[in-house]
């Protein structure tokens, strides 16, 4: 299956929905995996895939309160094209690192595409935690901001 496929799967879940009383059950229920091969990422495809998948959720989400946001990101480490749609704006997603919205999903989509080593953390990219400028500072201030394509919704 391709990886423009799999996206558009994502709305095959009738259990992905808006939770604002619940953030943990809303990242749960609504986040999808999407491991990339080489051969699987046609970037315009797979953008267009993002954009309809957004389209369907605003017109599913149609009656909701409030509006949330579908977004996707790259997932260098594991190798995936990651999806969810969460009830918080883009500048408040539930990520543990920075990170920067983009409306440009090409952005991300161009990440999975351009990983030669998709999956695998090169070891000339690891750092000691000794070699830090600043010891003091707090894990996410080192690790520099990946780009999230965000949708807002309804």
């Amino acid at each position: 299956m391709s990886l423009t496929e799999m996206v558009r799967s994502y709305l095959d879940d009738s259990e992905v929905t808006l939770l604002p009383a619940d953030p943990a059950t809303e990242v749960r229920r609504n986040t999808w995996s999407y491991s990339v091969s080489p051969t699987s990422v046609d970037v315009p495809q797979v953008v267009a895939a993002l954009n309809f998948v957004a389209d369907e959720l605003r017109q599913r989400l149609a009656g909701h309160t409030g509006s949330g946001t579908f977004y996707a990101w790259y997932d260098a480490q594991a190798g995936q094209l990651r999806c969810s749609l969460s009830s918080q704006p883009a500048e408040s997603l539930p990520f543990g690192a920075p990170y920067l919205a983009t409306t440009d999903a090409a952005k991300v989509v161009r990440m999975a595409a351009g990983d030669r080593h998709r999956g695998v953390v090169l070891w000339g990219n690891l750092a000691d935690v000794d070699e830090r400028a600043d010891p003091d500072a707090p894990d996410d201030e080192l690790a520099a901001p990946f780009p999230v394509w965000c949708a807002e919704v309804p």
